[in-house]
Parts: C-alpha cells; structure tokens; sequence
C-alpha cells in the first residue's frame, strides 16, 4: 500500500442513530475546515456566539483557562480542544503510519 493511499486523520462523528460516520484525510490541514464546519452544525445554539469567537481568534476556554492554538503543540490541539468544548459527539483521531521498506 502507497504512502499516498494512507489517511492519517480519521474524524469521527456520533450520529443520532447511533451508528458513527468517519471522514480520512491526508492532513491536519486538509480536515480543518470539514472540522470546523461540523463543529458549526453541532455546537448547542447557546454557546453559537461563543464558539464562533474561538473559531475566530484561535482560543479555546476551557475551566476558565485560555489556550491559544499557538500555544498548544499543535492545529490538532486546537481542533480536539474546540471539538470537546462545542461538538463532543465528534473525535479525531491520527493514524500511526509505519515507514515499511519493501523487499
């Protein structure tokens, strides 16, 4: 199997049928703005403002402590951070990819 066919960042969703959907992508990157997106269509509608002032200036509050996406190790920080907050029925995960040389 090719590098290129492997999708390190898996997103799962909860679903109100209780079966999870899950979308692969490449990329940290490449998962941020379907992220985003279903943060936006899960978030309760008493916290839409706030969310989407953490979405804006990349801060998540969270027991009364900020942390700023620059802060945080890493854009996934920051991701799984606003996803606990706001959308809890979502997990990304990041898949272990072994480097494997073929015989």
């Amino acid at each position: 199997m090719s590098q290129s066919a492997i999708n390190p960042v898996v997103v799962l969703e909860g679903s109100p049928l209780g079966t999870p959907t899950s979308r692969a992508f490449a990329t940290v990157e490449d998962a941020e703005s379907y992220v985003l997106e279903r943060v936006r269509a899960q978030v309760n509608p008493s916290l839409k403002q706030r969310a989407e002032t953490a979405i804006a200036d990349r801060i998540v509050s969270e027991d009364g402590l900020k942390a700023v996406a620059e802060v945080l190790t890493s854009k996934l920080d920051f991701l799984r951070a606003l996803t606990k907050a706001y959308a809890p029925k979502i997990t990304i995960s990041v898949r272990a990819v072994e480097e494997r040389e073929d015989d």
